[in-house]
Parts: C-alpha cells; structure tokens; sequence
C-alpha cells in the first residue's frame, strides 16, 4: 500500500478534488437523463396542459431510449476522464487537457440533448 500514498506538494489535493467534482458532475448529468428517460416514458409533465393528451406520441418510447443511452454515455466518458487522470496524477504528469475520447463521447452527448429538443419542440404529443 506505500505504493499508492501520494505526497502533497504542489497542487495535489486541488487536482485530486477537481477528478472527483468532475466525476460529480457527470454523474449528475446521468441522473438528469435518466429522470428525463423516466418522464418520457411515464409521459410525466411538470404543469400538465388542461386539455393534454395522454396518450403519448410514437416518439416517446424511441426518445426515451436515446435519452437512456446518454445517460450511460456520460457515465462512461465520466469513468474514462477520472481513471485517466487518476493514473496521470499517480504518474505526477499534468493532466489537465481534455482527453480526445472524452470530447467525442460529450459530442455525442450535446447532439443528443440538441436533437431531443428540437424533438420535444416540435412535436405536440411528446
């Protein structure tokens, strides 16, 4: 275990509490899409409409499938972006930079959220 004790110089602590807010943060941003995924298919509103509908829409189901995957999408760029700057810190290498795979994978994730709203938007019965 003497192998794994790191000494405090510098701005240690700090990097170690910015990988854990940012794994917080990701993990937020799942429990938000899979509330989101959740409301979708419950067909679940805020302030439901006097004259809603609730029956649905065919997109719901579909919708909230995609919203699921970016859940776990998230997930998985959060994991990827914490152990990788675990292992940098461990290594005493700056790893402040972005990595490349954690870009596509939040990406993928802003296109979801653009294409779910542009979804929600349009369609009267979602």
């Amino acid at each position: 275990m003497q192998g794994l004790v790191i000494k405090n110089t510098g701005s240690t602590a700090r990097d170690f509490c910015f990988l854990e807010r940012n794994i917080l943060s990701h993990l937020k941003l799942a429990l938000l899409f899979s509330i989101l995924s959740s409301s979708l298919i419950l067909h679940a509103r805020l302030v439901p409409d006097s004259n809603e509908n609730t029956t649905g829409s065919k997109l719901t189901t579909p919708l909230s499938g995609l919203e699921l995957s970016a859940s776990l999408l998230v997930i998985v760029g959060g994991l990827w972006e914490y152990f990788n700057g675990y292992r940098d810190l461990l290594d005493m290498r700056a790893f402040l930079a972005g990595t490349k795979p954690h870009l596509a994978v939040m990406v993928v994730v802003v296109a979801i959220i653009l294409v779910t709203c542009v979804i929600l938007l349009a369609d009267q019965n979602v």
